[in-house]
This record gives C-alpha cells, sequence and structure tokens, in this order.
C-alpha cells in the first residue's frame, strides 16, 4: 500500500513540475516591431525592411509612401524574434516572376548599398519583450 501511496506522490510531482515548465512555454518569443527608414532625413517609400536575427526565421515588409513599416513573419504585422537583429534595407522590386530573370534594377539613390547587405549593414535592432519596439533607420551616404 505504501508502495501506491509512493507511486501516486511521485506522479502527483512529476505532474506539478509539468505544469510549472509548460507556464514558461508561454512566454513571447515575439514582439511587434514598426519604424521608420529614412534618407538623410526624408522618408524612404517602398523598400523592404528586413530583421535578420542569427538563427531564427527574418521578419521584413514594405515601407509606405511616408517611410514608415510594421514587420512580418508569419503573419501581417505579427513582428519579429526577440533579441539582437541585423537590419537590411533593399529597394521593392515590383512583379518578379520566377521563371523569367529579374528585370535590372531601378536606380536608388536613396538605399546606399551598404545597407542592403547583412554583411555591411551597420543597422542592428534589439527587439525585446513588453516593449514598444519602434525603430527608426537614417541612412546617410
Amino acid at each position: 500500500m505504501s508502495g501506491r501511496r509512493l507511486h501516486h506522490g511521485t506522479l502527483a510531482a512529476t505532474c506539478l513540475v509539468g505544469l510549472l515548465l509548460a507556464g514558461g512555454c508561454g512566454r513571447p518569443t515575439m514582439a511587434k516591431v514598426s519604424g521608420t527608414v529614412t534618407s538623410q532625413g526624408k522618408p524612404v517609400a517602398d523598400a523592404i525592411v528586413q530583421f535578420l536575427p542569427a538563427n531564427r526565421p527574418g521578419a521584413g515588409c514594405r515601407t509606405d509612401a511616408s517611410g514608415k513599416y510594421s514587420l512580418t513573419t508569419f503573419k501581417p504585422g505579427d513582428g519579429a524574434y526577440l533579441g539582437p537583429c541585423k537590419v537590411v534595407v533593399m529597394p521593392f522590386v515590383p512583379g518578379i516572376d520566377p521563371d523569367k530573370p529579374a528585370p535590372p534594377p531601378k536606380p536608388r539613390p536613396d538605399i546606399p548599398a551598404k545597407y542592403r547587405d547583412s554583411s555591411t549593414t551597420p543597422f542592428k535592432a534589439d527587439v525585446l519583450a513588453g516593449k514598444h519596439n519602434v525603430f527608426t533607420f537614417d541612412m546617410q551616404e
């Protein structure tokens, strides 16, 4: 009989530990992120903004006419993964057909080359849980 009680006690303790651990699974791993992209203080419309964390999917979106953005990872506006990210800004290219060669890019002097590549961009952001993650990036020549 005492072995049976021990079994029930062990089972209860295991369930309690499992519930406590499961409670930690509810912590957010993503947060909403928005902001503005400018070039020498002027809004940059029709640019692609991407937040690139080290070991997770990146988040991205297109800037509007006033240079504003709101990131998406899986569904519109869901934000980006928490943690440090490199940030790249690239020109938006409409209507790319994967079965045809990409059209030559239109010149975008408002988006210098160093901001377009994750290995050369100086832009970084740290996405934090429970914070209003608003980032403004101003590109300089």
